[in-house]
């Protein structure tokens, strides 16, 4: 027995006996699927963009953020980086951050790294901290004694 088999009909069938697949129309779309477990994926300010926050700006993702542009606000996610041309003035709380560009104000996070094209000025509230060589820091660094202190809130405000 073969899996396909060959017709020799040389004309299409005619509308007539095709019959739909399913009741909807032509016209409507396919249901969107839509879930609570959703995996959070990875979100990218690229490096054209700058925002500027009129105000309290808060970015929140439960993935990872990589910022490429300039954010003036706070930023929150499970994963921040900082690309090498990206800047963040403000709050960056996540549970791990990776800086290879500027930032300006406080980071929090349970890891934070340093990369070697990292500038830095403000405190760094960590676990565990990593500085490679030839990154600039310019600010205080504390260790508290309990890491929940760390935890990012990454509800938005509602």
């Amino acid at each position: 027995m073969s899996m396909f088999t060959r017709t020799e009909r040389t004309e299409p069938p005619s509308l007539g006996s095709i019959k739909p697949t399913s009741k909807a129309g032509p016209s409507t779309p396919p249901p969107l699927h839509r879930s609570g477990s959703i995996e959070p994926g990875k979100s990218v300010i690229s490096n054209d963009l700058k925002i500027i926050g009129q105000g309290p700006l808060k970015i929140i993702t439960r993935g990872t953020l990589q910022v490429d542009g300039e954010v003036a606000g706070d930023v929150a996610g499970a994963e921040i980086i900082i690309g090498e041309h990206g800047k963040v003035t403000g709050t960056i709380a996540a549970e791990r951050v990776i800086v290879y560009g500027t930032t300006s104000g406080v980071i929090r996070a349970t890891t934070v790294a340093l990369q070697a094209s990292a500038r830095v000025d403000g405190e760094i509230h960590h676990m565990t901290l990593t500085i490679a060589e030839g990154a600039e820091f310019d600010g205080t660094c504390r260790r508290p004694k309990d890491a929940s202190e760390l935890r990012p809130d990454l509800d938005p405000p509602g």
